[in-house]
């Protein structure tokens, strides 16, 4: 209930993350507006979409763009989504060739990853900050 107060202390995980993928372009968080803050705060590009406090996931879906437009996308509690496949599908047609998916949860390290890879994600890397495990991959279209 209360984990958006302390989204924020992801950021350097999830900066640390794209550094390592080395994407270009501009970054979506979807649904945090604390986290898209503490990133911008470390010279980040960020867009907010769907900053809808209860429910990110649903209300930042529909304002994805159809056409590849982001170098990456960063959304928060993957592990509680019950259709977490095709968010993540419809986050990476969102995102440029290349690009990268960084997933911000509390759910188990290994479900995540599982999900990362079954989504297609490539160069997959995990990191901890604090009870929050940060997943992140590249995008790859064949």
């Amino acid at each position: 209930m209360l984990d958006g107060l302390w989204i924020a202390s992801a950021a350097p995980a999830i900066d640390a993350a794209l550094g390592s993928m080395g994407t270009t372009g501009p970054i979506a968080v979807l649904g945090s507006a604390r986290l898209a803050k503490a990133l911008t705060a470390r010279d980040r590009k960020v867009t907010l979409v769907g900053a809808s406090g209860r429910a990110p996931i649903a209300g930042a879906l529909a304002a994805l763009p159809v056409v590849p437009e982001f170098g990456a996308i960063i959304g928060l509690k993957v592990g509680e989504d019950d259709d977490w496949s095709a968010t993540l599908a419809s986050w990476a047609l969102a995102t440029v060739d290349g690009g990268g998916l960084v997933m911000v949860d509390r759910g188990p390290a290994v479900e995540l990853s599982r999900r990362a890879l079954c989504a297609g994600l490539t160069a997959l890397e995990q990191r901890v900050a604090g009870r929050w495990i940060v997943t992140s991959g590249l995008v790859s279209r064949l």
